[in-house]
C-alpha cells in the first residue's frame, strides 16, 4: 500500500462502522485493516474466500464492503450485481488492478458508489471509505425521515424514556431525531429555558450508538481563554498555573458525544474557534503545536433567537448556517398542556420517592388550574412546583397551595374586572342591591377565569368550598323562580 506524506492523521467520524473486505491476498487484507484500524475503525472483517461474502452479509449489518474484482472461485464481477441487489443498504466499492476506464465505468453503473486501483494509496483508501459510509447514512436517515412523515412507530422507543411526553409535536420530533441522529452534521436544538434541550441531547447520543461518553458544558460565561482550556485542554507549561497536562472536552468526549448548552452566548473568538473545529475536525491543546484530529459530534442548544443574533451582528453568520443544518425546536410546555398529568404523575412519583414520602396523587382540579397558566420556565418551573408540593404534603394527595403561589394569582383591579351594570342598574331609580352587586361581581371574575373556580375562588378571597355551595344556591333559586 501507497503511503501518503505531508497529511495530519487522519481520524474517521464513524468508528462503530462496520467493513467487510473481501480479496484473495493476505497481504493487502493484513495492510488495508491496519490502515483503517489505525484510522480508528473499530469493526472490520477481511475475507479470503469470496464464497463466504454473502453468508458473512447475511449474518451482520456492514456499512461498506470493499471488494476485489479478480479472485478465484467467485469473483468480485459475478459478487457485485449479486451484493447490490441483496443489500442495497450496503455502500460497495470495487478495488482492481485493472486501470481500464470502462471496467471503472461498468462497475459503477452496476451499483458500486465507488473504486480503487492498487497498489492502494492509503489516504484515498481513507477518504473513499468515509464517503462510501457517508453515503450510506444519508440514506439511512432519508428512510427514516420517510418512515417519520408516513406515522411509523419509533424504532428506538427506549431512547426517548426520560422524556415524558404523549404530545404528537414531541412524537414528531422523537421521528426526526431518530432520522438524524447517525449524522456527524451538529445538531442545533432550539427552545425555551426549561424545555429539556439537555434530555433531547442525551438521547440523540443513545440514538447514535456513540460508544464514547455523553459530555456536557454550559458554554455561557466564558471568556475566549477559559473556552478554549476547556474544550481543547493544555500541555504542562502552557501557562503560570498550567502544572500538568489537561486533556480537554473534545477528548474527554472522543467517539461519543460534546453538548454545548447556551451557545447563543459565546464570545465571537470563541465563535470562530468551534467553527473551524466542527468545519476541520482538528484542534491544537493549548502551548501545543500538535493538530488533534476528533470524531466527536457536536450537539449544540440556546434558548436565543440565533437568526436576531446574526441581525445584530453579536452571532458568526457562517456558524449560524452551520449549526443549521439538523434544528430542533422543541415546544413550549403550554403549547402541549395535555402533556400535564403526565409530568404531574411522574415528578410526584420521583420526588415523593426521593422524600421517601407516601404521596401518589394530586387534587382533581390542579389540571384545569393549570391549564391557565403559561409556565414561563416550563417544565423545569412544573419540577419545582412539585418538588415544594410534596415535601409540604402530609398524605398521599399534594396540596394546591404551593401551585396558587408559584402562579401567582392576584385580585384583579376595578378597571381589570369591568363590572357591568347594564342588567342590575337600569337608572337612578333602579339601584342594585348589595347582593346584586356581588353577583354580577362573581359572574365578571368567573368570566375572567374562564368559569375555574378554583382561581375564581382565589381572586375572590374565599375558599373553593365556599364559592361552590354559593353558585349551587343560586342555580336553585334561578329554577325555582323560573
Amino acid at each position: 500500500m501507497k503511503e501518503s506524506s505531508g497529511m495530519p492523521k487522519f481520524k474517521t467520524l464513524f468508528p462503530e462502522a462496520k467493513i467487510l473486505v473481501v480479496d484473495d491476498e493476505p497481504e493487502l487484507l493484513f495492510s488495508v485493516s491496519t490502515a483503517l484500524e489505525n484510522a480508528g475503525f473499530r469493526h472490520i472483517v477481511t475475507l479470503a474466500d469470496s464464497r463466504k461474502a454473502l453468508e458473512t452479509l447475511e449474518g451482520d449489518e456492514f456499512s461498506c464492503v470493499l471488494l476485489d474484482l479478480w479472485m478465484p472461485d467467485l469473483s468480485g464481477k459475478t459478487l457485485l450485481p449479486l451484493l447490490v441487489e441483496r443489500f442495497p443498504n450496503v455502500s460497495v466499492v470495487v478495488v482492481t488492478a485493472d486501470t481500464n476506464l470502462e471496467t471503472a465505468v461498468s462497475c459503477l453503473r452496476q451499483g458500486a458508489c465507488d473504486y480503487l486501483t492498487k497498489p492502494i494509496d492509503k489516504t484515498r483508501l481513507l477518504s473513499t471509505v468515509e464517503k462510501a459510509i457517508q453515503s450510506k447514512k444519508l440514506h439511512d436517515e432519508n428512510l427514516n425521515l420517510k418512515r417519520g412523515l408516513l406515522g411509523v412507530a419509533l424504532q428506538h422507543s427506549k431512547a426517548f424514556e426520560e422524556i415524558v411526553t404523549d404530545h404528537p409535536a414531541m412524537k414528531s420530533l422523537f421521528a426526526y431525531m431518530e432520522a438524524v441522529a447517525g449524522s456527524v452534521n451538529p445538531i442545533l436544538i432550539t427552545g425555551e429555558s426549561g424545555t429539556g434541550k439537555e434530555l433531547v441531547a442525551a438521547s440523540l447520543h443513545k440514538l447514535s450508538g456513540r460508544s464514547g461518553e455523553f459530555v456536557t458544558i454550559n458554554v455561557a460565561g466564558l471568556d475566549d481563554a477559559l473556552f478554549s482550556d476547556t474544550l481543547f485542554g493544555h500541555t504542562k507549561g502552557a501557562f503560570t498555573s498550567a502544572h500538568q497536562e489537561r486533556v480537554g472536552l473534545v477528548g474527554k468526549a472522543e467517539d461519543g458525544v460534546l453538548f454545548l448548552d447556551e451557545i447563543g452566548s459565546l464570545e465571537m473568538a470563541s465563535q470562530v474557534k468551534l467553527l473551524r473545529l466542527m468545519q476541520e475536525r482538528e484542534f491544537h491543546p493549548l502551548g501545543s503545536d500538535k493538530v488533534c484530529q476528533t470524531n466527536t459530534r457536536f450537539i449544540l442548544a440556546t434558548n436565543l433567537d440565533l437568526e436576531k443574533a446574526v441581525e445584530d451582528g453579536v452571532f458568526r453568520e457562517d456558524l449560524y448556517y452551520r449549526l443549521k443544518t439538523h434544528s430542533i425546536q422543541i415546544p413550549p410546555l403550554r403549547e402541549r398542556l395535555s402533556d400535564l398529568p403526565h409530568l404531574l404523575k411522574h415528578f410526584i412519583h420521583k420526588h415523593a420517592k426521593l422524600m421517601n414520602k407516601r404521596t401518589t396523587g394530586y387534587p382533581p382540579q390542579l389540571p384545569e388550574l393549570m391549564n391557565h397558566y403559561h409556565f414561563p420556565g416550563n417544565v423545569r418551573e412544573l419540577e419545582s412546583i412539585v418538588v415544594d408540593a410534596v415535601a409540604r404534603s402530609n398524605n398521599n394527595i399534594i396540596p394546591l397551595e404551593p401551585f396558587m403561589n408559584a402562579m401567582d394569582y392576584k385580585r384583579p383591579s376595578p378597571e381589570e374586572i369591568k363590572v357591568s351594570l347594564d342588567n342590575t342598574y337600569a337608572g337612578p331609580e333602579a339601584v342594585p342591591t348589595l347582593k346584586e352587586m356581588e353577583a354580577a361581581h362573581i359572574d365578571n371574575v368567573l368570566r375572567l377565569t374562564n368559569d375555574n373556580l378554583t382561581a375564581a375562588a382565589k381572586l375572590l378571597g374565599m375558599n373553593y368550598t365556599s364559592l361552590y355551595r354559593r353558585l349551587k344556591r343560586a342555580g336553585a333559586a334561578k329554577k325555582k323562580s323560573a
